[in-house]
């Protein structure tokens, strides 16, 4: 070797420029990468299918449930309206139940109302019977108190002997009679069978009201009659 080669460095030798290790990095991770993309696409498409299969199975339950193609809300409003429907059945039942009650109650009212009504034409036609017995009781009563009194104005007439006294006696008498049987329904003395049903039993007896002497006839007649009144503005009042 000279100096000049000596002294002189020597060429410096470059390797072989080789392929830098970053493109193998980036490919693997591109792959990588579009593997995870390709998964996620997958999940979702499974996703979807899920999602679509629970959403079909639970349109089927809707419609098995409704009946028909309606959506949640409006089965909602149906059932509602069915539930509606069944409370107003209810109360229209209830009403029907009610209105029969009504019906019976009215039918008995009724029947009371027909006895009620039969009980005052019985107790009318009663008491027109007794009216109708004690007016002519009182009639048959006068009559016999008109004779009587003619019967003893005859006998009179007879002791004194004056047939003509005696005619003017019985003319006389006649008026008395007449008199008395326009105030015998007045001063009638109904029997106890002809009052039985209208009067009280306080009435007096037939002891009472009837005598065998003449003085009690005369004496008791202002006391029968006034019994008699008496008992007619019961018989009055009753009506």
């Amino acid at each position: 070797m000279t100096d000049n080669t000596r002294g002189a460095e020597p060429p410096s030798v470059e390797p072989p420029n080789p392929e830098p290790p970053s493109a193998g990095t980036e490919a693997t991770r591109t792959a990588a990468a579009n593997e995870a993309t390709t998964g996620a696409n997958e999940a979702t498409t499974d996703t979807s299918e899920a999602d679509d299969r629970i959403e079909a199975r639970l349109s089927a339950v809707e419609r098995a449930v409704t009946g028909s193609d309606a959506r949640p809300a409006d089965a909602a409003a149906g059932a509602e309206a069915t539930a509606e429907r069944e409370r107003l059945e209810s109360r229209l039942d209830d009403l029907e139940e009610r209105v029969a009650e009504l019906e019976a109650a009215t039918q008995a009212i009724r029947g009371y109302a027909g006895a009620v009504r039969a009980v005052n034409r019985e107790v009318e036609r009663r008491a027109d019977l007794a009216l109708a017995r004690a007016t002519e009781a009182g009639r048959e009563s006068g009559r016999d108190r008109g004779g009587n009194g003619a019967g003893r104005g005859a006998s009179d007439g007879a002791g004194r002997g004056a047939s003509g006294e005696t005619e003017r006696d019985g003319g006389s008498g006649a008026p008395d009679r007449g008199a008395r049987d326009r105030d015998g329904p007045d001063d009638a003395v109904p029997s106890e069978s002809a009052l039985d049903a209208a009067l009280p039993d306080d009435r007096p007896t037939s002891g009472q009201r009837t005598g065998d002497s003449e003085s009690a006839e005369e004496g008791g007649g202002g006391d029968d009659g006034a019994w008699a009144t008496d008992a007619l503005d019961r018989l009055r009042e009753s009506l």
